[in-house]
Formats: structure tokens, C-alpha cells, sequence
């Protein structure tokens, strides 16, 4: 579950692209992030390419221009919409796993935004549009709440804190992704299986892990010193990659060259077993330096342009994603588990064992990659 928010405020003076989950800012913000944040981390570009983007539509001037450039957008909003129309058509499933875009903005009871901009949003963005009493903040931040929750089954909580609303917020822009997905290949209850994690040389840590033999794509990319692995989730539209480098060689050599980890891979077919820890982790991250860093300056200041939004001179003052996954035996988020057994009849090919930091990622078929993390202690 992915979900990324936006707060616009009134200045206080006036009380064609495909895949774009390979897109370049995505790179760009798991490489910025990487370099900020020690330990674990999950993000979602995706979620933030769409709320931005939401944003971007209404920007004007030098404030577009820097938008667009960051998020390698066209420099036309006619033309953000018609790649968004496409790109929304493919973010709503539910057979087989089930994978959510919602967008919402939550605006200002006593402001409006301008037609054009609020038919973009619906009708484009898929985004209703809610008015807010921001003065009332503590029922403002519950009704936020309540819907992040409802729209991410009550994975993600509590993430608007009431002392952030104020009478200036003219808006908040929300974009809430949940996905949940069942493995082509289930494992085996794993209850109290446990196994060395090596967080470093000198420190080890014990993590629950989950074990199988079976076939898996499997790659041996000498160049990055990492071997890649691809479990499939039911549906084939949906698969995750576990990024793992080699004894001794470290995680940073992936994290500088994070481009090419998630380029695709030539993976082969092998009878492998595999060991990949279970573990659940929840990840906030705050945009606004990152983005910062990346050129995208304007639209956090005085001199931004949000005309084509509304007629009062606005500006944005946080971007924030809060994420949350969960991996064990059936898959992303789900409980259950099927009893099976394993037997050596052969030699495999390949033994996969996650037991150092890596990377990982999960790929849709035909949005890209569409969240990227790093995996570096047991919590």
C-alpha cells in the first residue's frame, strides 16, 4: 500500500510516455532517498508521479516547466491529461490480486477551483473532489483519515496530524495505491523458522524466513556483482524481484547504479530453493528536499504559479508518502497460509538465500516498476 499527499496552501499575504514506472525521476528518487535514509525504506514514485502530476496540470510558467522536468513530463497539460487518461484505464483491478488507484482533493470549504481544472481531476485523475472545514482541524484530519484508511484496507493510518491543518491549506491532493497479491508458487507454513540475517560483518540478527523448491527466473549479473530473482503473483501482470549481491561485495554498488538493477534482466528458468526473510514494514518519507534537490524549487515558494487551479496564488508545502508492505508465505498482504512439503530429489540449480541486505522491487506488466525498496536490518 502506497499512498502520497500534498498540501497546498493560499499564501498566508491573501489568507505521451509509456511505462511510466521506468521513468527517470523514479530512478533519480530512489537514489536521492537511498543516499538520505539509513536502514529500511519502501517507496512508491508512481504514487507520487500521479499526485504530482495532478498538481502539475494546473501549474503555469516556470512552475510548470519545473514540474514537467522533474517528473520527465510534456511541457502541454493537454497532453499530461491524454497520457493520464491511458495510464488510469490500467490501475484498477480486482480478479486475481487486486491492485487500487484512488485519488482525492480535499478542499477548502471556503475556497473553489477553477472548472476546468476540477474536470480534469474527475475525469481524467479519477479524483472526487471533497470540501473541508480546515479550521475545525482535529475533524478534518479524522475525515482524511477515515478515507486513507477505507482506500488502503486499514494498512495505512493516522496520516494527517491535525496540528498540520490550518485555515491557509487551500487543499490536499491524495493518492492512495493498494495492492494485494497471492505468489504463483505458494510456500510452505514457515511458524518459527528462523534463520541468521547479516545486517553487516560484525552484526547478525535472527528473521523469520519462508523456504520452496520449484522453477523461478533467475539471473547471475556479473557486471553488478548481484543475483536477481522473480516471483510471479497470480495473474502474471504483477511480479516482484529480490536484488541480492554477492557475499562480502555489499548493497552500495546497487544502490549507485539503481538504473540498471531495474533494467530488465536476462532471467533464465532454474530449480532453485529459495530462502527470502518475511517481514512487514511501514516507511514515511517527505518529498519536498528530494524534490527540491531534483530542480523542482518554485512550486514550493512565494513565486509559485498554480493559476490554472485556482485564482488565489497558492503554493505547495509538503509532499509526503506513507507505504506499507507485507510479505509471507501466500504473498503481499495476505494472512494464510498452504501447507507444503519440501523434498530433495535432485540437485537444484541454484540456492537463493536472502540473508544480507538487498534490494527489491514489483513490476507490473505494463505500468513498470511501481515501488522500489531496500532491505537492510530485520524490525
Amino acid at each position: 500500500m502506497y499512498l502520497t499527499v500534498i498540501e497546498i496552501r493560499a499564501l498566508k499575504s491573501l489568507h505521451r510516455i509509456q511505462h511510466l514506472g521506468n521513468t527517470y525521476v523514479y530512478i533519480l528518487q530512489a537514489s536521492e532517498i537511498s543516499s538520505r535514509k539509513d536502514g529500511n525504506f519502501l517507496v512508491c514514485p508512481l504514487s507520487v508521479q500521479i499526485v504530482l502530476s495532478l498538481a502539475t496540470v494546473g501549474a503555469r510558467g516556470n512552475t510548470a516547466t519545473q514540474l514537467s522536468n522533474c517528473l520527465h513530463l510534456p511541457d502541454n497539460s493537454s497532453e499530461i491529461v491524454s497520457i493520464f487518461q491511458n495510464l488510469s484505464n490500467g490501475l484498477e483491478v480486482d480478479e486475481i490480486y487486486q491492485f487500487t488507484c484512488a485519488n482525492r482533493i480535499f478542499l477548502n470549504k471556503k475556497c473553489s477551483i477553477k472548472s476546468e481544472y476540477n474536470d480534469i481531476a474527475v475525469n481524467t485523475f479519477k479524483s472526487s473532489v471533497e470540501g473541508i472545514d480546515f479550521g475545525d482541524n482535529e475533524r478534518a484530519a479524522k475525515q482524511i483519515n477515515n478515507w486513507v484508511e477505507n482506500k488502503t484496507k486499514n494498512k495505512i493510518t493516522n496520516l494527517i496530524k491535525k496540528d498540520k491543518l490550518t485555515d491557509d491549506v487551500l487543499a490536499i491532493l491524495i493518492n492512495a495505491l493498494y495492492f494485494h497479491g497471492h505468489w504463483v508458487n505458494e510456500f510452505g507454513k514457515s511458524e518459527g523458522f528462523q534463520k541468521k540475517f547479516y545486517v553487516s560483518e560484525k552484526e547478525t540478527a535472527l528473521i523469520n524466513v519462508m523456504s520452496q523448491r520449484n522453477y523461478f527466473k533467475y539471473c547471475n549479473n556479473e557486471e553488478l556483482n548481484a543475483e536477481f530473482l522473480e516471483l510471479p503473483f497470480l495473474g502474471n501482470d504483477v511480479a516482484m524481484t529480490f536484488v541480492l549481491p554477492k557475499k562480502n561485495v555489499g548493497i552500495s554498488l546497487l544502490e549507485k547504479n539503481i538504473l540498471k538493477v531495474i533494467s530488465p534482466q536476462t532471467l533464465r528458468l532454474v530449480d532453485a530453493v529459495i530462502t527470502i526473510p518475511m517481514f512487514k514494514m511501514e516507511s514515511t518519507i517527505e518529498f519536498k528536499e528530494i524534490l527540491e534537490s531534483l530542480g523542482v524549487t518554485e512550486p514550493f515558494s512565494l513565486q509559485a504559479n498554480f493559476e490554472g487551479i485556482s485564482d488565489i496564488p497558492i503554493y505547495i508545502s509538503d509532499v509526503v508518502q506513507k507505504t506499507f508492505i507485507e510479505i509471507n508465505e501466500r504473498g503481499a498482504t495476505a494472512a494464510a497460509a498452504t501447507e507444503m512439503t519440501l523434498m530433495m530429489v535432485s540437485m537444484p540449480q541454484v540456492f537463493f538465500t536472502v540473508d544480507r541486505p538487498f534490494i527489491y522491487y514489483l513490476r507490473h506488466r505494463t505500468n513498470g516498476v511501481f515501488f522500489i525498496g531496500r532491505f537492510s536490518r530485520p524490525e
